[in-house]
């Protein structure tokens, strides 16, 4: 994943919070050492209901995903490593975290982990994102769109004069993410990235 620049405190703390809060999941701390779960309080089952048909855009990501990363350097050198893909409905449902988990691989010991916050803005009609990176303490900003069944976000954050994630070909068991920069105002994109998802656990129908 590429390294962000620094954007609001506030969004980062608020990041930092809820991805904190998805490491309690499986500890083994008593809950009478903890009077607060909150990985209980953050996770929802549901999307909430104000959220009408819009929640079905960025729902098709939920889920637990392996993946299969491609990254590709500006000289053409490819990178290939695996790792996880999860989202969930948190905050009653109003928005989606997502965690990606970069599994250790040649001289890193650690694994490498991510987080997005993607909430819905009722003006734009669209899911914004705030992508945070804890390792790098340093977060970015995106916009967001759809194109047919993809969904597509920009950020001028991380590093280059546009960039732009493509979540495409999305279906019941596996879908596409595609990272582009544009270094000429969008005339040309330079593929970055590229990571095929499968889902590993299914999706259950909500009633």
């Amino acid at each position: 994943m590429r390294k962000p620049i620094s954007l609001m405190h506030a969004i980062a703390r608020l990041s930092v919070g809820l991805l904190s809060a998805l490491s309690f999941i499986g500890s083994e701390t008593a809950a009478a050492e903890r009077p607060l779960d909150l990985s209980r309080a953050l996770h929802a089952d549901r999307p909430s209901t104000s959220l009408g048909g819009a929640s079905e855009v960025i729902g098709r990501l939920i889920g637990t995903w392996a993946v299969d990363y491609l990254d590709i350097s500006k000289d053409g050198k490819a990178t290939r490593r695996t790792g996880q893909f999860i989202a969930a409905w948190v905050m009653d449902g109003r928005a989606i975290e997502d965690v990606w988990i970069v599994d250790p691989s040649g001289t890193r010991k650690e694994r490498e982990v991510y987080a997005d916050i993607r909430y819905f803005d009722k003006k734009s009609r669209s899911w914004p994102a705030v992508f945070i990176d804890p390792e790098a303490a340093s977060i970015a900003k995106f916009t967001s769109e759809t194109q047919g069944d993809s969904i597509i976000l920009h950020s001028p954050d991380l590093g280059a004069g546009d960039v732009r994630w493509k979540f495409e070909d999305i279906r019941p068991t596996s879908f596409v993410f595609r990272d582009e920069a544009s270094d000429d105002g969008g005339k040309t994109w330079r593929l970055r990235s590229e990571y095929h998802m499968s889902r590993k656990i299914p999706n259950v129908p909500e009633p």
